[in-house]
């Protein structure tokens, strides 16, 4: 939203970063979260968070202008310091992560969350390798009072920003936040840093990446770097969990903790990147500790190699029968790869055979896990969804009124499950022609929203936006 410059302050002859914003009138949204982040970094005295100098407004070139200056860190982002596809010694990991939580405890103390933690945001200070995080144009209160409770309006409820890939469920869902949705991105960077990859990959499909964080089950380190302690995988679990309640709650507590873990972790060098070094090789990956483990490595290379999808379901074909010789059988590990093989089919442009590969395991998943499992209900939307694409819209909306009925004594009629399934055959039911049946059931999600949430809870406005946009 703005633009980022290295300046040199002549007054008190000093480096600093100057962020410019150029504003056809001070009153805009925008205009009024640059602001807004000049006050948050104001109110905030902490080694770990930039320091602010000044903010202003002028006229440059015709013009105007709002800037901000803050403090120059010599170093380099932990984006830079960690590439993609490198991992960091396990202790080093840890304390970087606990230095994170440092940055965020003076955030959460003003009843404000960041919403953009990610390896872009933090700076590794050099040569000491001290974290210091940026970016707060778009934190947001996650209360209605405190010093800075009025910024919670400058970014609309329906607005959805931040950086998808370290999102929490609850920013997809349009829910309220709180320190655990923080949380939740520092334990997306931390599993990055320890496996180096991020805990979900979509290959630039970000209805598949939302799905992934609200429904996906929470993927192991120790099944892609077994050296690590089950303790630390049990924190990594905890941080990513879906729901917010079941997160750590304190930020202060968690940083303790994952500087106990660091303390615990077998000692090894720091690992400090300056701009004449290049970044480490990653160690070799170690034995697999079970063929389950050994599964979802080969599963998630195939998803993480640069491929299309033709080849992409030759090689998930691949690993889906190494799972049928070293898996028993009814093993979610094998029906997660056919979901997977699944999804690379319809990408291809083949749902009908889609559709018959995922049908099986849909049933068996259903029959075995419950129709309330997590895998099994995302089974049940995506063969849904292919059964449809392959001119089947009847049976789609059939199927989904199943998975409905078999449900509905587990979850409410508003649960984001059951909003999605309940969407989806009001849409093939139109898309089949019962336009009528159709009208009825979309007016009745919105309704049973209404009712729990309010017409203005951002969960109703989000079912009407959809159902406005729906065919009708």
């Amino acid at each position: 939203m703005a633009e980022v410059w290295k300046a040199h302050d002549h007054r008190l002859d000093r480096v600093v970063v100057a962020k410019f914003l150029r504003v056809t009138d001070r009153g805009t949204r925008a205009a009024r979260r640059f602001l807004r982040e000049a006050r948050i970094l104001a109110a905030i005295d902490d080694p770990h968070v930039v320091r602010i100098h000044d903010v202003d407004e002028t006229e440059m070139a015709g013009s105007w202008h709002l800037y901000l200056i803050t403090q120059f860190i010599e170093g380099r982002t932990l984006r830079a310091a960690v590439p993609k596809g490198h991992r960091l010694p396990v202790a080093q990991a840890l304390d970087w992560a606990a230095q994170l939580c440092d940055a965020l405890a003076p955030v959460h103390a003003r009843n404000l969350v960041h919403r953009d933690i990610k390896p872009g945001n933090v700076m590794v200070r050099e040569p000491a390798g001290r974290l210091i995080l940026l970016d707060f144009g778009i934190a947001r209160s996650y209360t209605a009072v405190g010093e800075l409770g009025y910024a919670a309006g400058v970014t609309a409820t329906s607005q959805l920003l931040g950086t998808p890939e370290y999102m929490a469920p609850e920013r997809f869902l349009l829910e309220p936040v709180t320190p655990a949705t923080d949380l939740y991105s520092v334990g997306c960077v931390l599993f990055e840093m320890l496996t180096g990859r991020q805990p979900y990959v979509s290959h630039g499909d970000y209805g598949e990446l939302a799905r992934l964080h609200c429904h996906a089950a929470v993927p192991s380190v120790r099944g892609l770097r077994p050296e690590v302690q089950p303790a630390v995988d049990v924190l990594v679990t905890r941080l990513l969990t879906k729901n917010p309640g079941h997160r750590p709650a304190d930020t202060k507590e968690t940083a303790a903790l994952l500087r106990a873990l660091s303390a615990a972790a077998t000692p090894l060098p720091t690992v400090v990147v300056t701009p004449h070094t290049p970044p480490p090789p990653p160690p070799p990956p170690g034995p697999p500790t079970d063929p389950a483990a050994e599964v979802e490595a080969r599963c998630q290379a195939v998803l993480e190699a640069e491929s299309d999808p033709v080849e992409q379901v030759g090689r998930l074909g691949e690993v889906l029968d190494h799972a049928a010789a070293v898996l028993p059988s009814d093993h979610a590990g094998a029906w997660l790869v056919t979901l997977h093989l699944a999804r690379a089919l319809a990408r291809a442009g083949r749902p009908s055979e889609a559709a018959d590969r995922l049908a099986p395991v849909a049933a068996r998943a259903r029959q075995v896990l419950g129709a309330d499992d997590e895998l099994a209900l995302v089974c049940s939307l995506n063969l849904a969804r292919y059964l449809g694409d392959a001119g089947h819209a009847a049976p789609a909306a059939q199927h989904l009124l199943e998975v409905l009925t078999a449900v509905s004594g587990v979850f409410s009629a508003t649960d984001p499950q059951v909003s999605e399934i309940r969407f989806d055959r009001a849409h093939w039911l139109h898309v089949a022609g019962e336009r009528a049946l159709a009208a009825a059931e979309f007016e009745a999600l919105y309704q049973d929203h209404v009712t729990a949430h309010g017409a203005h809870d951002p969960k109703t406005l989000r079912i009407r936006e959809l159902i406005t946009g729906a065919p009708s």
